[in-house]
């Protein structure tokens, strides 16, 4: 498992910005009241969901698509519970 210190979230901040705009917004409101307060299990199936392709994220994010892996589920959640935040 990998820390994440400053630098390294610094980072992670830089992976969100995305091609699609919806998804700029769901990252940037989940940034904004989410995103310190991740563990680092959770920040590392964080950068590997930003991985995937912004279609992808997305549909994650809105549940049009089934989650293949269990790592992404808390950090989906905590992404969709930040856009009533």
């Amino acid at each position: 498992m990998q820390h994440f210190d400053d630098n390294a979230k610094r980072r992670i901040r830089w992976l969100t910005r995305r091609g699609l705009l919806e998804l700029d917004i769901i990252l940037g409101r989940f940034m904004s009241h989410t995103f310190d307060q991740l563990s680092d299990d959770e920040l590392n199936a964080f950068v590997a969901l930003m991985d995937l392709p912004d279609p992808e994220i997305l549909a994650l994010i809105n549940q049009s698509e089934n989650c293949k892996s269990a790592q992404f589920e808390p950090v989906l959640e905590k992404i969709r519970q930040a856009q009533f935040l």
